[in-house]
């Protein structure tokens, strides 16, 4: 019977601990199951007492029972927001459609959607910063993945909504790094790409640390002490008591020993799961009055397990599931009056099948380094088989065709077949003029002088590819039920937004505000960003993009 005595004080010591948590952290008991759970043991307890002398333990076992049940449920009523953006990247209607996801098709029921078609280069800092601007690349002067939000020459979505007075709550935006205070208030939390874990408030820069962390493993200070203070960190801000169970079950499985792929997508997860629950408590904890937060898994385990997903696998499924879950929880948390638009940058597609089943990829950091001796700031990414070459200026951009020009093969011709993007006069797009590649050619072929292999490699690790048709969904207040708009262009997304918000456009947006009516539109807004003063540059988070294949470290990959 001392077994049992020890578990009744053990769960009425985790009780009393997770009641004292709820009264600061009304949402972090998630795990009613377990109150459940105590309950059963208490009557089972019970049942024994006379026999086995275990009345104690039952009558603690069903305190903690009832401690238990008691904080699950947090009772905090609508977010103040009015408007909430969810952004989802890389998400496509053919995959949401097809799949049980109860959020996204009762919004889509109950709300207006379309196809939001996307724009070229198609890379996903540039996109979102068209999408937050209302402005094309050639205006807002965001080009590849190396930028930070100095970098943009326009303003945004959240420049507008402070200038009116609003607390602004923004979380993972592509380029909005490094933050800054909001004047009304708020909360600012960058992206992946960014290089270090700044945040404001400064407490939410735990989140960060974790990412940074490499993703929740192998902790880069590793220290039992800095691993505990993280923890608390993370539920000082709003991650629950099940996010962090998940989270310690997995650190137990990888111990085990666990594949790449179980890995890559446990982490993606997790992530997802802190960023909705931080998300979720800085709405009720800042009551900003208009806030983002965009979601990555769904492009992240795209690009990496397309192939399997059209087998029927179940990695991108996964995510697809997540941000249902977390459109669901917002759906439930707004108020009457509040709206919702979900949005993301492009859709998804698999790679091309060109060359040796398709499994090449052309690789960057030899071109970027050779480039860069003729052209000051030259950046080079990759989005499946074409090369972006992203500079400062339509000047720039003639001395790189010139260069590239020079670039032969062994046989004297250019390397790279060179094209124009309409929308980016800055930026030109590389493909491989001759695609079929082979292990023999990457020993033998040269480029510019120097091995093929520096140019190109063999890889069957990315089998997703980036494509046009995106998502548009606008849900709440004023929302017309069940309508198709059909396709909406990504420059309609930010009048769209601001409309939603009550907040006007710029007559320097070329796009037009759907499904919420616009009020008059200012001259411009990008008097906002005089006297800001741009920050040394951090660099960006490298290892992210290599994870991701926009770029390589010019080494052929195995």
């Amino acid at each position: 019977m001392r077994l049992l005595e020890l578990f009744a004080g053990g769960a009425l010591v985790a009780a009393l601990a997770v009641a004292a948590t709820d009264v600061v952290h009304p949402m972090f008991n998630d795990l009613p199951w377990v109150g459940a759970g105590l309950g059963v043991a208490a009557g089972v307890g019970a049942l024994l007492a006379r026999r086995h002398r275990t009345g104690r333990a039952a009558a603690a076992t069903a305190v903690a029972s009832v401690l238990w049940l008691a904080t699950t449920g947090d009772h905090l009523g609508p977010v103040p927001a009015r408007m909430v953006v969810f952004g989802v990247d890389g998400a496509l209607w053919s995959l949401i459609d097809a799949e049980p996801l109860p959020a996204f098709h009762r919004a889509s029921r109950e709300g207006t959607r379309a196809d939001l078609i996307s724009m070229e280069p198609m890379f996903s800092p540039l996109l979102w910063t068209t999408i937050a601007s209302g402005r094309t690349v050639n205006e807002h002067g965001v080009r590849g993945f190396r930028v930070q939000t100095h970098d943009c020459k326009v303003a945004r979505w959240w420049d507008v909504a402070e200038a009116r007075g609003d607390a602004v709550g923004l979380y993972k935006w592509l380029v909005d790094y490094p933050p800054r205070q909001f004047a009304h208030g708020g909360f600012w939390v960058p992206s992946w790409l960014a290089p270090a874990p700044d945040a404001w408030p400064e407490s939410l820069a735990v989140v960060k640390e974790v990412e940074l962390g490499n993703r929740l493993r192998r902790q880069a200070v590793g220290e039992r002490g800095a691993s505990l203070r993280r923890v608390a960190g993370l539920v000082g801000v709003g991650v629950r008591l099940g996010t962090l169970v998940r989270g310690a079950a997995w650190l137990v499985r990888e111990q085990l020993g666990a594949d790449d792929t179980a890995r890559n997508v446990s982490m993606q997860l997790i992530r997802g799961e802190i960023d909705r629950d931080v998300f979720v408590a800085q709405l009720y904890a800042r009551a900003p009055g208009v806030a983002s937060l965009n979601y990555y898994a769904t492009d992240g385990l795209a690009h990496l397990y397309w192939d399997r997903h059209e087998a029927g696998g179940p990695e991108v499924r996964a995510a697809y599931r997540q941000a249902d879950e977390i459109l669901g929880e917002l759906m439930a948390r707004l108020g009457p009056e509040a709206r919702l638009l979900v949005v993301s940058d492009h859709g998804f597609q698999a790679m091309d099948a060109k060359g040796v089943a398709g499994q090449f990829l052309p690789l960057t950091e030899r071109l970027r380094a050779r480039l860069g001796a003729e052209v000051p700031d030259v950046d080079v990414t990759r989005i499946g088989h074409k090369l972006v070459v992203g500079t400062r200026s339509k000047a720039d951009v003639e001395r790189a065709r010139a260069w590239l020009a020079t670039l032969t093969d062994a046989e004297g011709e250019p390397f790279y077949v060179v094209a124009d993007f309409p929308d980016d006069e800055a930026s030109l797009a590389l493909t491989l003029a001759d695609e079929q590649i082979t292990q023999a050619r990457l020993g033998t072929d040269r480029v510019g002088g120097e091995p093929l292999s520096d140019y190109v490699t063999l890889t069957a690790a990315y089998t997703g590819m980036h494509e046009e048709s995106g998502i548009f969904l606008a849900w709440g207040r004023g929302a017309p039920a069940g309508a198709d708009l059909g396709e909406v262009p990504l420059l309609d997304a930010a009048p769209t937004l601001l409309a939603g918000a009550g907040l006007p456009a710029a007559r320097d947006m070329p796009g037009v505000a759907r499904v919420w009516p616009e009020i008059p539109r200012v001259e411009s807004w990008d008097g906002l960003l005089r006297g800001r003063t741009a920050v040394p540059d951090g660099g960006v988070n490298e290892d992210m993009l290599k994870a991701l294949g926009y770029v390589d470290d010019g080494k052929p990959t195995p």
